[in-house]
């Protein structure tokens, strides 16, 4: 691929961007202001109210929320074509779970998180790419911190041609993407699905499974995570008797979204960076899981894991205390204590969120879990979750 090819590339996605801000900016209905603080104290029949009712003002088609505080049962919600056995793809909440299935298969593999894996991975050859003769470790790779390129990814049509996913990394078809490069500077925080992808493909090739196949066996089964699957592509019967709650979402070059949806979705090689079809009331338990294991309390999760994963890597930049770890993003007080892990998803249609506080002195272990499948909800989630950790 030639640098003018790339550089023309960028050049149309950057015009594409900035004139779809503008006009997003226009017409893009918005949350509103007072319903954060409405739905902290709202009863629980009022919750339902407020939520449906702002999801409808968006054009929200399809909401789930789960939530699950300390040892009680968990609250489930479902709003417009969402229902308890439909699963949504949750983005980049797939990285959480796709980061403890590789520190799982690292400990097995008795392969260091601070090892160089370039040799390890037998289907791509790293060192050929550009700034691929340094060293790449699994921490850096899972903390965003190899200098990798390529934040996120848009998906495939359906109906169209799917690339593998080492030509996702080192030959992907688009006119406007690139080979992964790992440009940046080493040790320092840049969100990089394409790291995530890499890790994907070391975790395939020193087990001899697909991811999908890998997480199965390693995790999701062992969770009991009956409802989630990295199958990609995902056949809308490949679920039985669960099935798909497709996104629907018109024509947004902001989000990376350059085909309309009309309950249906994208297809994602890049299946640790956003590949996970789930539902709330499952990755809640794993969220929980996780929470549960870092402080002692082992199940499918070894504890030296979760601990690593909810363990500060690099500073964000994006806020004040803002970390990310291993798979997750964590907010950290003045005296250095985790208060908070998180993380977002956005793929074509879909957006998501969880957020999980660990149990302190005076207050339960919660995590709140937040699905849909149209791009306004993105505001709508985070105010749902605030309010539902306010609570």
């Amino acid at each position: 691929m030639t640098k003018k090819r790339v550089g023309i590339g960028i050049g149309l996605a950057l015009l594409l961007g900035i004139v779809a801000l503008v006009i997003a900016s226009i017409f893009e209905p918005s949350v509103d202001p007072d319903f954060e603080q409405n739905l902290t104290s709202a009863s629980p029949a009022k919750t339902e109210q407020l939520i449906a009712g702002e999801a409808e003002k968006l054009g929200i088609t399809a909401l789930s929320v789960t939530v699950i505080d300390g040892d009680k049962d968990p609250q489930n919600l479902y709003f417009g074509r969402a229902h308890k056995d439909g699963v949504m793809q949750v983005a980049s909440l797939s990285k959480a779970v796709a980061s403890t299935v590789i520190l799982m298969v690292a400990d097995a593999q008795n392969v260091g998180l601070d090892d160089d894996i370039r040799e390890q991975v037998t289907s791509l050859d790293i060192a050929s790419l550009d700034g691929g003769d340094r060293p790449v470790t699994l921490r850096q790779l899972l903390s965003h911190t190899t200098g990798a390129s390529q934040s996120g990814y848009p998906g495939y049509p359906r109906d169209g041609d799917i690339p593998s996913t080492s030509d996702v990394i080192n030959a992907p078809p688009r006119f406007i993407e690139s080979q992964l490069a790992f440009d940046g500077e080493p040790g320092k925080f840049r969100y990089s699905g394409g790291g995530y992808t890499i890790a994907q493909l070391w975790a395939e090739d020193v087990s001899g499974q697909s991811f999908e196949a890998l997480a199965q066996d390693v995790l999701l089964a062992p969770l009991a995570m009956t409802q989630s699957t990295f199958a990609q592509p995902l056949g809308s019967d490949g679920l039985a008797p669960l099935n798909i709650v497709g996104a629907d979402a018109g024509f947004d070059p902001t989000e990376g979204i350059f085909s309309s949806l009309n309950d249906s979705w994208h297809i994602y090689p890049e299946k640790a960076a956003a590949g996970l079809w789930t539902t709330p009331q499952d990755y809640a338990r794993f969220v929980a899981a996780i929470m549960d294991a870092a402080v002692g309390a082992e199940n499918a999760i070894p504890a030296s894991v979760a601990t690593e994963m909810i363990k500060p890597v690099a500073k964000t930049g994006w806020e004040p205390g803002s970390y990310y770890g291993l798979g997750v993003m964590i907010s950290v007080t003045d005296g250095g204590e985790v208060s908070e892990i998180s993380h977002t998803g956005a793929n074509a249609g879909y957006r998501s969120l969880f957020l999980a506080q660990p149990e302190t002195e005076g207050r339960t272990r919660r995590v709140v879990v937040v699905s849909a499948n149209t791009a306004t909800s993105a505001y709508l989630n985070r105010a749902i979750g605030n309010a539902m950790m306010a609570r």
